[in-house]
C-alpha cells in the first residue's frame, strides 16, 4: 500500500493517496467533438478556426481541420473551448 501514497510534506503530515485513474489534458467527452480553436500561426499572427477534436498527446492536440489531420502543438495554443451541439 505504501506503494501508492506520495512522501509527507515537510510539516510531518500523513501522506496523501495518490489521484486514481487516468489524467487527461482535455477532457475525453470533448474526443469526436466540434471544438473552436485559437492557436499563433508559424508567421506569428493570431488564428481562429473550428475543428473535431481527435486526440491529444504529449506534443499538442490531435485535430480535423477542414478534412485534414493535423496536431497542433501546445506551445502555439491559445484557446481551445468545446462548442455547443447543433
Amino acid at each position: 500500500m505504501t506503494e501508492y501514497m506520495t512522501a509527507p510534506d515537510t510539516n510531518g503530515a500523513p501522506p496523501l493517496p495518490k489521484r486514481a485513474g487516468v489524467r487527461s489534458m482535455v477532457p475525453t467527452t470533448w474526443i469526436d467533438r466540434t471544438v473552436r480553436i485559437e492557436y499563433e500561426a508559424a508567421s506569428g499572427a493570431s488564428r481562429e478556426t473550428t475543428a473535431t477534436l481527435l486526440d491529444w498527446s504529449p506534443v499538442g492536440l490531435l485535430l480535423n481541420i477542414s478534412g485534414g489531420k493535423t496536431l497542433l502543438a501546445w506551445e502555439r495554443l491559445v484557446l481551445a473551448e468545446l462548442q455547443e451541439d447543433r
